[in-house]
């Protein structure tokens, strides 16, 4: 397929940052960190001068035609007249049906500074709707029924086809309950995931970076879970014995620090403690970090599992901040006499939704746990995260 995408002009590819790394608040374990450092490279992103990347801020419709104009409307782009709004009159043809082109009828046919409110999902939609038109990229059939989205008959008529075909492309799913909630709004980082599966659609996947694991000796992990009459205590003075030191972003088996790989061995983990496993809040767990001291009951597990996961050696960061979870982290969440912890086995921030290994105070393994993410921010109570991941 001839590609779509053109270059930007070389003063903006000289004003653009070229690692996402390079922002403070855009770690390599960032749920969208992929794409967005995708769109970072394509340069039809940036950040702000204190250094910042701003994943969580929303969107706004000047914002998003301005990624437009770098990508798939750089010819309209150089058409249109020179100004502050450039990327707003270029991208007018696919503005159609929007309330951001409504806006610019009633307001005679001219910007203003409505265009820096943040853009609904609804118009999100339509104008990607409105560009797969334009490019003539719809050439598959969409299998997908309206019964799967749960608000559709509250959808405005005027957005069900771009609904329909940005939620059956995968382009702009859903939320975790359902729903599309269209009058909701998107921060940048969906924004980028959004363009990055516009890019894939009109021009193909990425290239397929190396594989970081390959041509690596995988090491046999010892088994987690007690043997025999052994204490926890004396189950992680095996393992952690057995257990070789990592490298620099590696896992104790010798694989990537990776997302994949930490589920690989969750799933060991699964294995010596299933479903059912009865783990009472006396079993201790004297971890190596002095400030921790002797950890009891789900706290215990959750420590233990970190480690078997990372290894004891590896760097353990206590934080509070709830909206940068990922996979393998451990979630400590107390309120009243009641204690529960949670190892994460999914977040997924787009449809609000994680899934989790849970344990509660005094209770059994379960690793079906599941729940929205929106949840865990708003819960009562005290929770504290443990990441191993920097």
């Amino acid at each position: 397929m001839k590609r779509i995408f053109l270059p930007l002009l070389a003063i903006l590819c000289l004003t653009l940052p070229a690692r996402a790394e390079g922002f403070y608040d855009l770690p390599e374990d960032h749920w969208a960190h992929t794409e967005i450092q995708r769109a970072l490279d394509a340069g039809v992103v940036n950040g702000y001068g204190d250094g910042s990347f701003q994943p969580a801020r929303e969107v706004t419709a000047a914002q998003f035609c301005t990624m437009l104009t770098r990508s798939f409307l750089s010819e309209e782009h150089a058409a249109a007249k020179e100004g502050k709004y450039q990327a707003m009159d270029a991208c007018l043809p696919v503005l159609a049906g929007t309330s951001v082109e409504k806006t610019w009828r009633d307001l005679g046919k001219r910007w203003d500074r409505y265009v820096n409110e943040p853009l609904s999902r609804y118009d999100m939609a339509q104008i990607m709707y409105n560009i797969i038109l334009e490019k003539d990229a719809l050439r598959e059939t969409i299998s997908l029924s309206t019964e799967e989205i749960a608000d559709w008959n509250g959808i405005p008529e005027g957005y069900h086809s771009a609904v329909f075909t940005c939620w059956g492309l995968g382009i702009l799913k859903g939320r975790s309950d359902g729903r599309f909630a269209g009058e909701d709004t998107l921060n940048r980082a969906q924004a980028a995931v959004a363009w990055t599966r516009l890019d894939t659609l009109f021009n193909g996947p990425p290239e397929v970076p190396e594989d970081p694991d390959e041509g690596v000796e995988v090491q046999e992990m010892p088994a987690f879970g007690l043997q025999g009459e052994e204490t926890v205590q004396e189950m992680m003075n095996r393992i952690n014995r057995e257990t070789p030191l990592c490298k620099e972003g590696r896992l104790p088996n010798g694989k990537s620090r990776s997302g994949e790989n930490i589920l690989e061995l969750l799933e060991l983990v699964k294995q010596g403690c299933p479903d059912g496993t009865v783990w009472s809040g006396t079993m201790r767990y004297d971890y190596k970090v002095p400030r921790f001291g002797p950890t009891r009951g789900c706290l215990a597990f959750g420590l233990a599992v970190s480690d078997f996961l990372f290894g004891e050696d590896a760097p353990l960061k206590q934080h509070e901040n709830l909206r940068s979870l990922t996979v393998g982290d451990v979630l400590h969440i107390r309120g009243g006499d009641a204690e529960r912890v949670l190892v994460l086995t999914s977040v997924d921030r787009e449809e609000d939704a994680y899934t989790a290994c849970e344990l509660e105070l005094n209770g059994k393994v379960k690793w079906d746990s599941w729940g929205p993410l929106s949840g865990l921010v708003d819960a009562m109570g005290f929770t504290m995260v443990y990441s191993r991941w920097k």
